[in-house]
């Protein structure tokens, strides 16, 4: 156990070291253990879903014990380090190489520089071919996962897709096995859908893991509560998991599916339980596309009935683009209305088809129009350049369309604010647009000037546009191979970390490093042909190659695709999941 009550009061916020805050786990008899690492600060970590849920869940597992670890903040990494103390977990301050299993959870790829750093500062070599029987085996899971390549040197197993199945039947197989060595464990556990070892897997695909039915899932209500600030300070419960819209840009439409939908009753349940629990006031109906949910009317309803004079906050981070949203937004919002938030991604029609948004410029200047009329005088407006057959036309159209949002909304309003905030479009694994080209530096440098010019005059609006080297370094990761991980490793022993922070971002570090062994961005960034081995392809996400080229082709032509509620795409998620479809509110049984 390491002792750390001795500088607490030394380093800023010292509340994210305590680990004992509400609901959290701590078991003194166990027969495995693991401590799951969110690769950033604490209050960055303590927001993410995933680990809510999971930490509620394995906890569960009989002499399986989970504990939690972040990564320090500076003053408090300068005091690891100057007293060379071991990187720890939060629950029993246990040193992180005591641990069976270190686990990371990868959800950006401008973190894989803090694993690095916290395999070091746990004193566990970052190499996974430098470790033996006295270290943990480390593994990681995420969205990042989906394409493992670049941090498979690392790592030595990697759980890709849903958690909620697959990680308590690990913990169950290492309580078991807690005395067998760590090839024995590997063995045991690789046969599992959503399990990659890359030292085991040599060849052929992993099928990712699928929760099948959420309402057969353990409820994960007896949720952490911090004591200090962190980035959404509030209950979280997942109403439904997928999405439907096919928008052909998207990797998490594609990763998530099938939809599957929690019923009503049980999205009630699990709510009551976690506020009651928690403690909280307010509470996220979490989604990819939270107004599509079937019964999302009804649900806000009986929570209302339930609640009663005691409503609670309700947010949800996902509406789309209608009326109907606002009228969804207006119902749960109380008291001053900060900003409504649209997604339109393309400022043409033309484009909007293209990436198969499914929305057209009425539906845009209706929903804002009624946003502005139910009382919110702050619109935000989230676009993408760089979208593959893109025009500077289409860019045009971004101040177009706001122009007209402009006009249509001072008709209710003399005080008026839109954002108008625009991303680099990256051409992520697993999507339509996976062989596309991602703009180099010269093409972002002249789209962003054109947007600058366009927006120079246009009143009531503020841009604000993505930075191009955050961009630039995503997308070489993240269509990265296994030379991707010696970048990597390289950049973080120049000084590379924090990479997602933009006061610690060390761009031209990562330049050097690319040089220093002949890497070309243009490999990764430059168009790819169909018949080539792409690294990610070692996952098996369930939706098939022919159905990404049909939907690049129909992207060429501008065709749509329609809504697989109304109509099945045939993507290859049915010949996985039979009752693929199935999974909502008014077909559960």
């Amino acid at each position: 156990m390491v002792n750390i009550k001795n500088h607490l009061l030394s380093v800023e916020r010292p509340a994210q070291y305590l680990g004992n805050e509400l609901n959290s786990v701590h078991k003194d008899k166990f027969k495995a253990r693991m401590c799951l690492v969110f690769p950033d600060l604490y209050e960055i970590g303590m927001s993410s879903v995933g680990l809510r849920i999971l930490y509620n869940i394995i906890n569960r597992v009989e002499d399986f014990s989970l504990e939690r670890a972040f990564c320090p903040m500076e003053d408090m990494e300068q005091l690891l380090r100057e007293e060379d103390i071991p990187m720890f977990s939060l629950e029993s301050k246990t040193p992180l190489f005591e641990f069976d299993i270190v686990g990371f959870s990868l959800s950006y790829e401008l973190s894989y520089t803090n694993v690095l750093n916290v395999l070091e500062l746990a004193k566990i070599p970052i190499l996974r071919e430098d470790r033996d029987e006295s270290h943990p085996l480390v593994m990681a899971g995420g969205t990042c996962t989906m394409n493992p390549a670049p941090m498979q040197d690392f790592l030595d197993f990697f759980v890709i897709g849903d958690g909620e199945d697959v990680m308590p039947e690990i913990a169950r197989i290492f309580v078991e096995n807690s005395s067998k060595s760590k090839l024995e464990k590997l063995e045991l556990i690789k046969d599992i859908d959503g399990v990659y070892i890359p030292s085991l897997h040599k060849e052929g695909r992993v099928k990712k893991a699928v929760v099948e039915d959420l309402n057969k899932t353990e409820f994960y209500s007896e949720q952490l509560v911090p004591y200090i600030d962190i980035v959404h300070d509030r209950a979280v419960a997942e109403i439904q998991r997928g999405c439907t819209r096919g928008c052909r840009f998207c990797q998490a439409g594609i990763i998530y599916r099938p939809v599957r939908e929690r019923t009503l009753e049980n999205n009630l349940k699990l709510i009551e339980e976690t506020m009651n629990s928690t403690g909280y006031s307010e509470i996220s109906l979490s989604s990819l596309s939270s107004s599509d949910y079937t019964k999302i009317g009804e649900l806000l309803e009986k929570l209302q009935e339930r609640f009663g004079d005691d409503f609670i906050g309700v947010s949800l981070p996902s509406l789309r683009m209608n009326p109907q949203s606002v009228k969804v937004a207006e119902s749960i919002q109380s008291g001053r209305k900060t900003g409504f938030t649209f997604a339109p991604e393309a400022g043409s029609q033309r484009l909007r088809d293209v990436i198969n948004k499914g929305v057209n410029e009425e539906e845009i200047i209706e929903t804002a129009e009624a946003a502005i009329v139910a009382g919110w005088q702050n619109l935000k407006f989230y676009f993408m350049i760089g979208l593959p057959f893109e025009t500077d036309e289409d860019i045009k159209g971004m101040r177009d369309l706001v122009v007209k949002v402009v006009n249509a909304c001072r008709k209710h309003t003399k005080r008026l604010n839109i954002t108008v905030s625009v991303s680099n479009f990256v051409p992520k694994p697993h999507t339509p647009f996976q062989w596309e080209a991602q703009m180099d530096f010269d093409e972002m440098r002249r789209k962003h000037a054109l947007l600058r010019e366009i927006f120079q005059k246009t009143k009531y609006t503020t841009l604000k546009i993505h930075d191009m080297k955050t961009s630039y370094l995503e997308g070489i990761i993240s269509r990265g191979d296994e030379k991707i991980g010696k970048l990597i490793k390289l950049a973080y022993e120049n000084g590379a970390k924090f990479d997602g922070w933009k006061k610690h971002f060390k761009f031209d570090v990562w330049m050097r490093c690319m040089e220093e062994l002949g890497i070309d961005p243009k490999e990764y960034l430059g168009q790819r042909s169909f018949d080539d081995k792409l690294p990610w392809e070692v996952v098996d996400v369930g939706v098939t190659k022919e159905f990404f080229l049909r939907e690049l082709e129909k992207a060429e032509i501008e065709a749509l695709t329609p809504d697989c509620r109304e109509t099945c795409a045939g993507c290859g998620m049915k010949t996985r999941i039979a009752k693929c479809g199935d999974f909502v509110s008014d077909k559960l049984k």
